[in-house]
């Protein structure tokens, strides 16, 4: 039985809403049959045990009116609820009742009546012509009860059906979101509650396409990006290193040819120790630029100054470091993505603002940790900005990763960059993400 009942309850929640409906429909119609049924079996009884006492009654009266034993008899016989019964010890002569019929009427009730001459006669009340009415009715019940089962159910299922379609549409295009296709859009209905859900679905469909398309054009740029890292890379070797190391190979063949001249010995090794400096140098420089490796033992704060304080000596704009971050615990990756929003920010400061001052902050409370810096210089269209590269868009993505926001306030004197992080990190595999 237990196995029935889950099978059942899988079979119901397989169901889809039509048939859920139909289901339902015809459980309330069997159940106000059944009530009705029963009330009308009730009914039925009492009605059959009333005509019976009736019939008695009327055949007690008519043996009062003193009539003899023939015309007495032949009233009572034409009387469809009563039955003579001439010879009360044949039970053959009693009214003959089907079995529905004895279910459904009490026991005949039965009277001895006596004629004007003396002689006794046995009356039984007979609920057959009653038990024929009551079948008739409930057999009509029963027709008006199927017809407007079936008229309920076409009808509902016609409109269930027609109403339920934008449904269908809204499902289809949520499968099509799983595989990636954003552009089907379900049709508006009348009925307020879809219309709402098909709103917000087809305003998800729009955002997930406008989404996609930014998603495509940040890729087409990332890859120009990484194509244009690559150039730069290959050509900061060849120019800067590969003729640092090509001047130390030429200066080792001039030792070779100069052997037997000691001040040209001494002036070529001290020529090959500054190359070898410039190459280490130039060697840690790079390294600096793709990841910054001291941030490790120098810290958040040291590390934002050192580049504060070489960003100044290069562009010559004054810049008022304000830290508030003296004793602030080092964490890889929350450290990176913030020293890297920095870099950004002061790139596009040198870029683009005509500054001549520049002020940054780093405070923290007991959860969060908050940097702002701020120019004096002219300001841009934010708008505009966001859709010519890709700098807004990865500091935004820096600032996501780390679970924080990042707000910009800009106007024709000046912009002003929030960044606002917990102190911990949301997941440390953002690290490895956001440096590759």
């Amino acid at each position: 039985m237990l196995l029935v009942c889950k099978l059942c309850a899988v079979r119901l929640s397989n169901m889809n809403a039509s048939n859920k409906i139909t289901l339902t429909i015809v459980l309330i119609f069997t159940a106000v049959f059944s009530l009705l049924a029963v009330a009308m079996f009730y009914q039925a009884r009492a009605d059959i045990s009333e005509e019976g006492e009736a019939a008695l009654q009327l055949a007690e009266t008519l043996a009062k009116a003193d009539l003899d034993s023939e015309t007495l008899t032949g009233i009572l016989q034409n009387s469809r609820h009563l039955t003579v019964i001439e010879h009360p010890e044949h039970s053959d002569q009693l009214p003959l009742t089907g079995s529905l019929e004895k279910w459904l009427a009490p026991p005949p009730a039965s009277t001895t009546i006596q004629a004007a001459s003396g002689e006794p006669i046995t009356v039984v009340a007979n609920s057959a012509a009653e038990f024929d009415e009551i079948s008739a009715t409930l057999a009509n019940v029963f027709f008006i009860f199927v017809m407007a089962l079936l008229l309920t159910l076409f009808t509902l299922r016609y409109a269930v059906n027609t109403r339920l379609k934008p449904l269908a549409e809204l499902c289809q295009g949520l499968d099509s979101i799983q595989s990636g296709q954003f552009r089907l859009s379900a049709a508006s209905t009348d009925i307020a509650e879809i219309h709402r859900l098909i709103e917000h679905y087809n305003k998800l469909i729009s955002s997930l396409a406008s989404k996609e398309t930014q998603v495509a054009g940040l890729r087409q740029r990332l890859s120009a990006l990484q194509e244009n890292e690559r150039r730069l890379l290959a050509r900061e070797l060849h120019d800067n290193l590969g003729q640092l190391i090509t001047g130390i190979t030429v200066q080792t063949y001039m030792l070779e040819q100069q052997k037997q001249n000691p001040d040209f010995i001494i002036k070529a090794c001290a020529t090959i120790q500054q190359q070898c400096d410039a190459v280490h140098q130039g060697m840690k420089d790079l390294t600096n630029q793709l990841y910054p490796v001291f941030l490790n033992k120098l810290g958040l704060t040291t590390s934002i100054a050192q580049m504060i304080q070489t960003w100044q000596d290069i562009h010559q704009i004054e810049v008022n470091w304000l830290p508030d971050a003296a004793t602030l615990a080092s964490n890889l990756n929350r450290d990176t993505q913030i020293y890297r929003i920095t870099q950004e920010i002061f790139n596009n400061i040198a870029k683009h603002s005509h500054a001549t001052e520049v002020t940054i902050g780093l405070t923290t409370t007991h959860d969060q940790l908050t940097l702002f810096v701020r120019d004096n210089g002219r300001g841009f269209n934010l708008q505009q900005s966001k859709a010519a590269g890709l700098g807004l868009e990865s500091m935004h993505e820096r600032a996501s990763l780390l679970g924080g926001t990042l707000k910009l306030d800009t106007h024709a004197k000046g912009t002003t960059v929030t960044l606002v992080a917990p102190l911990q990190p949301q997941d440390d595999l953002h690290y490895e993400y956001s440096d590759r």
